[in-house]
């Protein structure tokens, strides 16, 4: 998926886990993502666009594998427990990190393996085959993640904008992504989607911190009579 729906799921990790930093859940719930553009730079992953001017993520087998995602999870689990001391905050880290992977492979066409080392099988349920399902999901999500968390209506503006500003790449059709040849252009938008995403939520959401969590107080079974 794309930025909006990644960033938003650090939304709803916050609200879950307040003592978790929202801009490391950001970095977190895009960890998968910034491993494929430092290898897409050093060419040892990339993308195809094919005769249709169509865009595919042709290989990326170690940034986004079942394996190495989960792998990436528990490292990050075991530095941010090892800094904080606390399992909540860890947990919350390890777990918004592999939910990029179950993003993507809802999204993706079948592209992601299970192990790095084996092409066969590959998962991915190819949600942008259809762009505009993708986009409604997408934005059902990163609105669903908003409500959780109880954000502001400036919040739900910019993952509304950053949701519309992904379309352009959705829908890429005829011819529309021959410049994405170039195999520095492409990393350097999704990027660039990235940087956005995370300036603008982290701007926009903590002037507008969400109502901590209600804990109804014990009440007792039965009345003191006077």
């Amino acid at each position: 998926m794309y930025a909006a729906a990644h960033t938003a799921i650090a939304l709803a990790g916050k609200r879950a886990v307040p003592a978790a930093p929202l801009f490391g859940l950001m970095v977190a719930a895009q960890a998968s993502e910034l491993v494929w553009v430092a290898l897409n730079y050093l060419g040892l992953e990339h993308s195809a666009v094919d005769d249709r001017g169509h865009l595919h993520l042709e290989y990326l087998p170690y940034s986004h594998s079942v394996l190495v995602s989960l792998g990436l999870g528990a490292v990050i689990w075991g530095l941010v427990r090892l800094v904080t001391h606390r399992a909540d905050v860890a947990f919350v880290f390890g777990l918004v990190t592999v939910s990029h992977i179950v993003l993507d492979i809802i999204q993706h066409e079948p592209n992601i393996r299970i192990v790095p080392w084996l092409a066969q099988p590959v998962l991915g349920m190819n949600l942008g085959n259809s762009p505009l399902l993708d986009f409604a999901v997408e934005t059902a999500l990163s609105v669903a993640c908003w409500a959780y968390y109880r954000g502001s209506r400036k919040l739900l503006v910019v993952l509304l904008l950053l949701n519309v500003l992904n379309l352009p790449l959705m829908i890429a059709g005829e011819g529309f992504s021959a410049p994405l040849h170039n195999p520095f252009i492409l990393p350097t938008v999704i990027m660039a989607t990235i940087l956005l995403a995370w300036g603008l939520v982290w701007a926009t959401a903590r002037r507008s911190r969400p109502a901590p969590l209600m804990v109804r107080p014990a009440t007792s079974a039965t009345k003191t009579v006077a």
